[in-house]
Parts: structure tokens; C-alpha cells; sequence
């Protein structure tokens, strides 16, 4: 696999008109690293996710990509052009709630079509690139099949492969299995994990606990747009100094079996 990235995210504040979604949020990902983002619903966890490619507009701060500013020219000043944009966004990987697949697509081609469109590939090119990334996420036996033939987890993992089909040093994923029945998170999170173990550099944001203290090589805590830590799954898991980290793993304990 090509070098990861490495996202440094420092002070960055985000609005949505006097409602603060970011407050001064700074953290550091490590290339290589699986960084899981946890807290309440609202705590600003997706709309992180978002501003990392830019999709959301932060307000202030910065955010860097191998050290490069991400969403404008230079800190606090104009946008970025959008071929620039564009050009940064070729490496970074981003895996939704939803599906987002074409209806009237086989799965091959859905991970094929970004590499015509977006890097040029020949279509021959990115048939063979697409089969490979399918294989990758266990889905051999369905390249032909339409979205509406597969089950929500294997939708779920040609969107995956959509994204590492176009090989990119980066991963975002938002809640990847929220919109799954439970019996089909775990092939999902296989496929995480997999990608974690072969090096990739990952921020997911997750309700899912277990995956994110087995998986995260560190765990940011955010609530009502703050981040209130970033350490080691165990501390946070098995000893958080922070009393909002208390409560929401308590709240979370009672309502699973984690």
C-alpha cells in the first residue's frame, strides 16, 4: 500500500449560523493509525468527518493532509480552487450511512465508474481494478448483481471497495453500519478491520464500542461539539478521568451488553 496520510486538525471551529458545531477542536491522526471518533448523537463527530475533505466548511483553524492545508490557500484566508481541491480529495476514501450506490449498476460497475470518470482509467483498466477491489471486500461472487439484489452489508462493502478502488492514503468512515440490521454489522467491520491491519489511515466515526476499543489505536471523545479527549481505547474505555466519558459509557452499558 502507498504511504498513509497522516490529518492534523488544529483549533478548528465550525458554524451554522450562531449555533457552534466545532469548538476549537484540535487532534492529531497518525498515518498508518485508526482513530475512532465516539460520543453522543449531535456531539459534531460527522460534521468533524466532513470538514477533514472539505465536504463542510470550517469557519476557523486548520486542517492539514501530509501537511497540507486542506479547503483554502492559506490559513484563514481564500478558498481553494477547485482543481486544487479536487486533487487532495483523490487520496482520501469516504464511506457513508447510506449506500449511495447506483440502483441501475451492477456492483462492478459502480466501483468501476469513478475510475473512468475521475481518474481516466480506460474501461477495461477499471473493470479489472474494480474486480480486485470486490475480491478484496469478499464480494467475488456478486460483480454482477444490481444494488437491489444484495443485502444491506453487501451494499454496504461495494461502497467500501468503491473507495479503495481509487487507492487512496486516507479513510472516512461515517456510522458505516447504522443503517445495517445487526447480523450484517460484522461482515462490515471485517472488512474495517482487514484495512486497519494492512496500514491504512483511518478516522471513523462509530457507535460501535467494541469495534472501536479492539480496532482504534486511539479513541477521541466529543460532546456538544468539544473534544474532551483523545488516548488509548483502555483509558478510555476502562479508565476516563472525564465524567461526561463516564456517563455515556454507562448510559451505553446499560443499553448493550459491551
Amino acid at each position: 500500500m502507498e504511504q498513509a496520510s497522516s490529518v492534523e486538525i488544529r483549533k478548528v471551529d465550525k458554524f451554522y449560523g450562531p449555533f457552534q458545531a466545532l469548538k476549537q477542536v484540535s487532534v492529531s491522526v497518525p498515518p498508518g493509525k485508526v482513530t475512532c471518533l465516539i460520543g453522543p448523537s449531535g456531539s459534531g463527530k460527522s460534521t468533524l468527518l466532513r470538514c477533514i475533505n472539505f465536504l463542510e466548511e470550517y469557519d476557523a483553524g486548520e486542517i492539514r493532509i501530509d501537511g497540507r492545508l486542506i479547503g483554502y490557500e492559506s490559513p484563514g484566508g481564500k478558498r481553494m480552487g477547485s482543481g486544487k481541491l479536487r486533487d487532495m480529495r483523490r487520496r482520501i476514501g469516504m464511506v457513508f450511512q447510506q449506500f449511495n450506490l447506483w440502483p441501475h449498476m451492477t456492483a462492478l460497475q459502480n466501483v468501476a465508474e469513478g475510475l473512468v470518470q475521475v481518474r481516466g482509467f480506460s474501461k477495461a483498466e477499471a473493470g479489472a481494478r474494480a474486480a480486485e477491489a470486490l475480491r478484496k471486500v469478499g464480494l467475488a461472487d456478486k460483480m454482477t448483481s444490481h444494488p437491489g439484489r444484495l443485502s444491506g452489508g453487501q451494499q454496504q462493502r461495494v461502497a467500501i471497495a468503491r473507495a479503495i478502488a481509487m487507492e487512496p492514503k486516507l479513510m472516512l468512515f461515517d456510522e458505516p453500519t447504522s443503517a445495517l440490521d445487526p447480523e450484517l454489522v460484522g461482515e462490515v467491520l471485517n472488512v474495517m478491520k482487514q484495512l486497519a491491519a494492512e496500514g491504512m489511515t483511518m478516522v471513523v466515526v462509530t457507535h460501535e464500542m467494541g469495534f472501536a476499543a479492539h480496532v482504534g489505536d486511539q479513541v477521541a471523545f466529543m460532546e456538544a461539539g468539544e473534544l474532551v479527549a483523545v488516548d488509548t481505547p483502555a483509558a478510555i474505555f476502562h479508565d476516563p478521568a472525564d465524567k461526561r466519558i463516564q456517563s455515556f459509557l454507562r448510559t451505553y452499558n446499560e443499553r448493550n451488553s459491551f
